[in-house]
């Protein structure tokens, strides 16, 4: 450091020179600026150099370029760094005159405050040498850190999902997670990408808006407020329910001790016997007995019922078929005796007597075989007095057509038996003839 005295005038004393020349040089000193160092040190150039190669820096870049002012090589250099980072960047890129310089590195150094956070120097910059590449590497730094970090995880995901020809497939599970986290990342990145143009320019508006300090110190002060004020509440909410749960444990503890009271309690009556517990143990067995013979009685008498329910619905069944049968025979015979009597058919004396000697041999009460011998004999009068008078016969015709509308078999004291005769059918001998019938059937 050059740095000029002023030497002390004659005239003074010892004492009062030395303190007016101690003066004087720490006023010069202070008054007059630090000269600037006008070159960085070679590391820097160097690692400014090889983070350019390594970011694909068209141009070779020598480090003896920098040791003077080269200001279309930091114009150059500080424009494609901006390129690099963001293609849409707007960057005034004439540099002819001293205003168009200026404006270039204010355009570019507010792009890259926006964007990048990144503050630079114009000064430094606008002096193109060392200290201008001081702030370039700046933005080389940032640039080559992220590079970096994509090639570094390249290399990982590389790594860690490479299948080789004798995987089959082991990490299908994992590569399924991964797959449905792309999915995920790639729609919050969708999302985030269509509101980034409107943050950009909010931001934008936000940076190069004109803040007021004393206004911020107010807003501050009023957010300061607010948060105390929120922090009281909180405060007193974390007494009132400190409150509550001493309340709350001291009920826990009230209940807790009646718990503990009431089993013992319960405890001591299981361990007494009362004293009609014998009888009621007796009473109880002779209860599952009378309940076990009320089963059984029960069922017994169920079964019975069953079985004569059957029985009733065979004897009826039977009735009915005896009552079917009675009137088909009283059906085929008032038809058999309509045609004898009418002259539509001739009489099989022959068929007769063996159809009377089957009914008698069926019938198993002698009365019943009398009354058939009975009726043979009055059937051979009949047949005499049919002969004899027409006349007569003729009127006994009407008279049976009158009964067998009425009645059916010509009154209860004879019954046709389809020649025309007339005799007796014992009802007994009918009925075990029906019996004998439905055996048959």
């Amino acid at each position: 450091r050059v740095v000029l005295l002023r030497l002390p005038t004659v005239g003074h004393s010892r004492r009062a020179s030395r303190g007016a020349w101690a003066a004087n040089c720490r006023s010069e000193c202070s008054s007059r600026p630090e000269p600037p160092q006008s070159h960085m040190s070679y590391r820097e150039l160097r690692n400014f150099k090889e983070i350019m190669c390594t970011l694909g820096y068209p141009r070779l870049i020598s480090i003896e370029n920098f040791r003077k002012p080269h200001f279309e090589l930091v114009a150059d250099v500080l424009i494609w760094l901006c390129r690099r980072y963001d293609k849409k960047m707007q960057i005034l890129d004439e540099i002819r005159t001293e205003g168009d310089r200026i404006a270039f590195l204010k355009s570019a150094a507010e792009q890259l405050l926006v964007r990048a956070r990144v503050k630079l120097n114009l000064k430094n910059l606008y002096q193109a040498n060392g200290f201008a590449v001081k702030e370039l590497l700046k933005v080389a730094a940032l640039l080559h850190q992220a590079h970096r970090g994509a090639t570094d995880d390249d290399e990982q995901n590389e790594l860690s999902f490479d299948l080789g020809p004798g995987h089959a497939f082991a990490d299908l599970k994992t590569t399924r997670a991964i797959s449905a986290d792309i999915t995920k990342y790639g729609a919050a990145l969708h999302e985030a990408l269509e509101g980034h143009a409107d943050a950009k320019e909010a931001a934008a508006r936000a940076l190069g808006k004109h803040h007021d300090a004393d206004s911020m110190h107010k807003q501050l002060a009023r957010l300061a407020e607010a948060s105390a004020e929120e922090a009281e509440s909180w405060a007193d909410k974390l007494r009132t329910l400190s409150a509550d749960e001493a309340a709350l444990q001291a009920k826990i503890d009230k209940k807790r001790t009646e718990l503990d009271r009431q089993l013992k309690r319960l405890a001591s009556l299981q361990s007494v016997r009362p004293a009609h517990m014998d009888e009621m143990e007796r009473l109880e067995a002779d209860l599952n007995a009378q309940y076990s013979s009320y089963v059984s009685l029960w069922r017994n008498l169920t079964y019975l019922e069953g079985e004569l329910d059957a029985i009733h619905a065979a004897d009826a069944e039977k009735a009915e078929a005896r009552e079917r049968h009675l009137r088909a025979m009283q059906r085929r015979l008032r038809e058999e005796e309509l045609q004898v009597l009418r002259g539509q058919a001739q009489v099989d004396e022959q068929a007769l007597d063996e159809a009377l000697e089957s009914d008698a041999r069926r019938l198993a009460r002698p009365r019943g075989a009398s009354r058939g011998q009975h009726g043979a004999a009055r059937h051979s009068d009949e047949e005499s007095d049919e002969e004899s008078d027409e006349e007569e016969e003729e009127d006994e015709d009407d008279e049976d057509d009158g009964d067998l509308t009425e009645g059916g078999f010509g009154g209860g004291a004879h019954s046709p038996n389809g020649v025309g005769g007339m005799f007796e059918l014992d009802e007994d001998a009918s009925e075990e003839e029906d019996d004998d019938d439905d055996d048959n059937f």
